[in-house]
C-alpha cells in the first residue's frame, strides 16, 4: 500500500524544559512534575476515541512532536505505541519518529526509546555554533549535540536532524563553514529551517524594539540557495523546500501528510486530516494539556468541501521537489471533475511562471523549479488566486 492511502498518526507531547524565543507551537513549562500514568491512560483514551472514528486502517506511520517529546518517559511512550499498534494494523515498515532535544537524552535513555519502539530519531541540534544556541534559547550545549547525534547513530538505523539558517548575524561564509560541520554528524536526513519571526513571540517584540536585527530579503535567498547547493553536493537533495534527504530516507510520516494522506491527531493541540464517510475533515484538539489529561475532550471537526481539498493538495504539493503529480490528483478528485490540477489555478499566473522558467507544468504535472522554490510562497499564492 502507498504512503497516500496508509493511515498515520500524529502524537503531540506538551511540555518543554524552557520555551525558545522564536517558537510558537503549542508547548508549556510544567509548574510540576507530571504523572506518567494519567498521560498514558489520555493517549490511550485518546487513540480508542480516533480508532472509532477511523475504523480499521494501515498503519503506515507514528511521529511524536511537541513540545520535546524525548522528555516523556520511555514507558509512557512504549504504552502509546502499543496502544497505536492495536487500535490499527501496522504495515511491515511502519515508520516510528520521536522529536528529541540534545540536553534531554543519554544513551541509556536512547536505548530506551528504541527498545520501546522508536525506530528513527529527530534531534532539534537547531546549530552548531554554540554563540548562536544561547542566542536562541536554546538550554542544550554544543558538546550535548555533538554526544547525543554519536549516540544516536550507534541506536538507530534511521537518524535525523534540525537546524536553523537566516539567523540574525549569520553570513553565507559562516553558514557554510557551519553546515559542512554538521554535514560530518550527519546521516541520511536533515530539515534546515530559515527563522522566522512569529507573531506574539518574544523574538517577534525584539525584532520590533530594534534588539534584534533579521538577515534582510537578500541575505536570506544566499543562504536558502547556498544550503540546496551544499546539500546536493552531499549527496543529500532537498526533497521538500525545508528536507534533504538520500534517496529512500525521507521522513515517510511528513512526506506522507504533504502528499495529501489522512493522519489523525492525539494529544493536545495535535490536528490531522480525516477521510470518513460523511466526507474528509480538519481536525483539531484544544491546546489546554491540563484539560486534556482530564479525560481528552472530541477535536473540532470542520469539513472540507472537494475544492478547499484539491487547493490544499495543491499547496502542499508543491512544495515537494516532485511537484503535483496529475495522475494521483486525478484519482483523488476525479470524481468531482478535477483531473488536470492545472485548471484549478489562475491560468495567467500559472503562463506567466512557467515564461519565467519558476514553474514547470505539462501533463504529468506541476513543480516548481529551482529557481521557483526561493519564491515559492510568492507563486502558490497567484497561482491558487
Amino acid at each position: 500500500m502507498s504512503p497516500e492511502t496508509a493511515f498515520h498518526l500524529y502524537v503531540h507531547w506538551p511540555y518543554c524544559t524552557s520555551k525558545c524565543g522564536y517558537c510558537d507551537f503549542a508547548s508549556y513549562v510544567p509548574r510540576g512534575p507530571w504523572d506518567p500514568a494519567r498521560f498514558v491512560a489520555a493517549y490511550r483514551a485518546d487513540i480508542a476515541a480516533l480508532r472509532g472514528r477511523t475504523g480499521a486502517r494501515e498503519l503506515g506511520s507514528v511521529f511524536f512532536g511537541g513540545g520535546t517529546p524525548s522528555l516523556a518517559e520511555p514507558a509512557v511512550i512504549g504504552a502509546v505505541i502499543e496502544a497505536a499498534m492495536a487500535a490499527w494494523t501496522p504495515r511491515a515498515d511502519c515508520e516510528v519518529t520521536l522529536e528529541a532535544n540534545p540536553g534531554t537524552v543519554d544513551k541509556q535513555g536512547l536505548r530506551a526509546l528504541r527498545d520501546a519502539g522508536v525506530n528513527r530519531l529527530s534531534i532539534g541540534a537547531q546549530s552548531f555554533d554554540a554563540a548562536a544556541l544561547k542566542a536562541l534559547g536554546r538550554t542544550h550545549s554544543l558538546d550535548e549535540t555533538k554526544h547525543a547525534i554519536t549516540w544516536a547513530h550507534d541506536i538507530f538505523d534511521r537518524l535525523s536532524f534540525d537546524l536553523i539558517t537566516a539567523r540574525p548575524g549569520l553570513t553565507e561564509a559562516s553558514w557554510t563553514a557551519e553546515l559542512g560541520e554538521a554535514l560530518e554528524f550527519a546521516g541520511e536526513h536533515l530539515s534546515i529551517y530559515q527563522l522566522t519571526v512569529e507573531d506574539g513571540t518574544p523574538l517577534a517584540r525584539d525584532v520590533a524594539a530594534g534588539r534584534v536585527t533579521m538577515p534582510d530579503e537578500d541575505t536570506g535567498a544566499d543562504l536558502f540557495e547556498a544550503t540546496r547547493r551544499i546539500m546536493a553536493d552531499a549527496g543529500r537533495p532537498a526533497y521538500e523546500v525545508s528536507n534533504f534527504a538520500r534517496p529512500g530516507a525521507e521522513c515517510r510520516h511528513n512526506l506522507a501528510i504533504w502528499r495529501g494522506a489522512d493522519y489523525g491527531g492525539v494529544g493536545p493541540a495535535a490536528h490531522g486530516r480525516l477521510t470518513l464517510e460523511e466526507g474528509r475533515f480538519a481536525t483539531r484538539h484544544a491546546p489546554d494539556a491540563l484539560a486534556w489529561l482530564k479525560g481528552p475532550p472530541a477535536p473540532r471537526m470542520d469539513a472540507l468541501d472537494v475544492e478547499e481539498r484539491a487547493r490544499e493538495h495543491l499547496m502542499m504539493a508543491l512544495r515537494l521537489t516532485e511537484g503535483i503529480r496529475t495522475a494521483v490528483f486525478a484519482a483523488r478528485f476525479g470524481e468531482a471533475g478535477m483531473t488536470d490540477p492545472r485548471e484549478l489555478m489562475n491560468r495567467g499566473a500559472l503562463d506567466e511562471a512557467v515564461g519565467l522558467g519558476l514553474i514547470a507544468a505539462d501533463d504529468d504535472g506541476v513543480r516548481a523549479t529551482e529557481a521557483g522554490v526561493l519564491l515559492l510562497n510568492t507563486l502558490t499564492a497567484r497561482l491558487l488566486n
